[in-house]
């Protein structure tokens, strides 16, 4: 420890001497370099737009594997969110690099050599005294440091909260961003604000009538938010299963609700052929299919299968 408090020293020292001769060889004026930084920061944001375009092209996939069954949803949640997490910290800085770059200060205000002198004497001064606790700090950094490390991890984990408060900011710039209103829709229904994710995907096929994520989340929202067993909330629920069926027949999400929906109907049958559907676009041996058969044999049986 004595060998780097001596170290420490020897570089704290070299940097007053250095402060205390700098008025001899500084030079007035600006000497940064704005076209290297203008340079930097263009090829940033031409490195971030390309990442974005492929962070919502793999978001779309990831809909289509789905929606497809070639992708489980335990893993299509993580994947989304390990994207959509992504994605919001590229438009995040693509936010801050679009933003104007502070005025550069003039000449005439930078300080001069008398004020280089002061400041030398200052730094020398206040050198001095830091030294005399620097011993002390590293003892004090060395204890503390696994309790640094635990911190950073904690601070690296999302704050869901957060995520959806920056989101929320973004799309009041900009409403008519479907993908926004999209990961919003999907935020909300995981932190079990239903209503702001009906008003998410309601803007979404304002802007986007055939959009298929925003039909079934909508039609879900419906059957599982329902205060009673009214007709015509099933009827409107199946009219956004049907939408999504157009394009995808054999979606096992989409025809288990759509079944669902028909059974509170009292369509028995045809709930029968939605959830057989769904049961043979399954994996045969995945807890979601062993749930279906049973919800099937329950029919069949003439048993309330729910």
């Amino acid at each position: 420890m004595s060998t780097i408090f001596n170290i420490v020293c020897v570089v704290l020292l070299t940097g007053v001497i250095a402060a205390v001769a700098s008025p001899f060889w500084r030079k007035d004026g600006v000497t940064s370099d704005p076209t290297g930084r203008e340079a930097e920061d263009d090829q940033e944001r031409a490195d971030l737009l390309i990442e974005r375009d492929v962070l919502q092209h793999s978001l779309r996939e990831l809909d289509v594997e789905l929606a497809q069954g070639r992708l489980e949803q335990a893993d299509y949640q993580r994947l989304q969110a390990t994207d959509e997490r992504r994605l919001l910290e590229v438009l995040t800085r693509l936010d801050a690099l679009a933003a104007p770059d502070p005025q550069p200060l003039l000449p005439e205000h930078l300080p001069g050599k008398k004020r280089a002198w002061g400041a030398a004497i200052v730094t020398g001064l206040v050198v001095a005294s830091l030294s005399v606790g620097i011993y002390g700090f590293l003892q004090w950094r060395m204890v503390s440091r696994l309790v640094d490390i635990q911190a950073g991890m904690a601070a690296q984990a999302p704050d869901p909260a957060a995520m959806v408060a920056r989101l929320e900011a973004r799309l009041k710039e900009n409403p008519d961003d479907v993908q926004g209103q999209l990961m919003a829709g999907r935020s909300y229904m995981v932190m079990d604000r239903m209503d702001d994710a009906k008003k998410a995907y309601l803007k979404v096929l304002d802007l986007s009538p055939r959009n298929r994520e925003a039909h079934y989340n909508l039609g879900v929202i419906m059957i599982e938010q329902r205060q009673f067993d009214d007709p015509n909330i099933f009827q409107a629920a199946l009219e956004h299963f049907d939408l999504v069926l157009v394009d995808l027949p054999n979606q096992p999400g989409v025809n288990w609700y759509k079944g669902l929906a028909l059974w509170y109907l009292k369509r028995h049958r045809e709930a029968e052929e939605c959830w057989a559907t769904a049961y043979n676009n399954l994996p045969p041996d995945s807890p979601d299919a062993d749930f279906v058969k049973q919800a099937l044999t329950k029919l069949r049986n003439g048993e309330t299968p729910i």
